[in-house]
Order: C-alpha cells, then sequence, then structure tokens
C-alpha cells in the first residue's frame, strides 16, 4: 500500500498550530481533501475559537511564523510584510478574514466563514478529528456537510465549480441553518 506524500509545508504550519495550543476547525480546501473529496487547496483554512486565551495562543503562534498580509493571492509583491509582535489577541478581532503567507505557506483564519455567523461555535459541533490530508498531524475537521454548505454559501466561482463538479450545487433539505 502506498503512503501518500507528506506536504512539509502543511505539516510544518498544522504542528505550530498545535504546539502553540491553538483551538480551531479546519475548514475549505484542505477540510474537502481530507475528506477525500476530488479538490486541491496549497492553502490552509482555520475557524479559531475566540476565547481571549485561545487568540493569544494563536497570536503568538501567527507572530513566530513570520506572516505577510496578503492583498492579492496573484501579487506577491503587494504582500505586506507585518512587524514583530504585530498579532495580539485586540488585534485579530479587527477582521473577520485574515489571509496570511506565512514561511510555511498560505493560511486564511477565518472567525465568520459563510454560512456560519459564529464560526468556530457554530461548526465543532459537527466537527471531527481526522488525519489532515498530507500530513500525519489529527486535528478537528469540519464536516464534508458544513464545509460544502459554507461554499454555497459564499458562492464564489471556485465553490460553484467544485460543488458542480461533485454534484452537490444545490441545497439539501438538510443544510444547516445558523441559530439567530
Amino acid at each position: 500500500m502506498n503512503t501518500p506524500p507528506v506536504d512539509s509545508g502543511r505539516e510544518a504550519l498544522l504542528r505550530a498550530l498545535q504546539d502553540g495550543g491553538v483551538t480551531y476547525v479546519l475548514i475549505g480546501g484542505a477540510a474537502l481533501e481530507t475528506h477525500r473529496q476530488p479538490h486541491r487547496t496549497d492553502d490552509v483554512d482555520i475557524a479559531p475559537a475566540v476565547d481571549p486565551l485561545n487568540l493569544e495562543h494563536l497570536a503568538d503562534v501567527l507572530n513566530a511564523l513570520d506572516c505577510r498580509l496578503v492583498t492579492d493571492v496573484d501579487d506577491e509583491s503587494s504582500w505586506v510584510a507585518l512587524p514583530n509582535g504585530y498579532f495580539t489577541a485586540a488585534t485579530l478581532r479587527r477582521a473577520d478574514v485574515w489571509n496570511l503567507h506565512t514561511r510555511h505557506g498560505a493560511l486564511d483564519v477565518t472567525f465568520k466563514p459563510s454560512g456560519f455567523p459564529r464560526g468556530y461555535e457554530d461548526l465543532q459541533r459537527n466537527a471531527e478529528p481526522l488525519q489532515i490530508a498530507g500530513t500525519r498531524i489529527v486535528v478537528p475537521v469540519a464536516s464534508l456537510h458544513d464545509v460544502e454548505h459554507s461554499k454555497r454559501t459564499a458562492d464564489r466561482p471556485k465553490d460553484r465549480d467544485y460543488l458542480s463538479r461533485v454534484g452537490r450545487l444545490r441545497p439539501s433539505n438538510l443544510d444547516f441553518e445558523p441559530e439567530p
């Protein structure tokens, strides 16, 4: 039996989050890959818990990863280098989404993923610990249903393309409805 190769960047990024004590749910393309769906992504998307201690842990990890703010994914020259110690719990809460490039690759931190206004709180209910595609790391991964609901809600061309390819472009009557 062939073991798939380890993605050293993804593994190092997830290991940094794990070693830093960050609580989150993996979402997005890496979650789809982990659920063995026909999708390929180079980034890692997470929905972190928003309690103050977790945000401090996340800030510490991000500060250690030499983050650059991605302003245009197609123009690396536009990415903004962030100063040492830039991230704090308060800084992180100034945006709902942080598109970052770390020394280990792309990381998107999302507090309110499409379709899940309470982010981690909504997603962790159906998440399960799984070994992440391309790694030896086990973390909570959003359910396939929740990831696809988020993609359907975001309704970006790349999301419609994926949902069309897997035959789930239309929502099921079981789609998640967040509580008010």
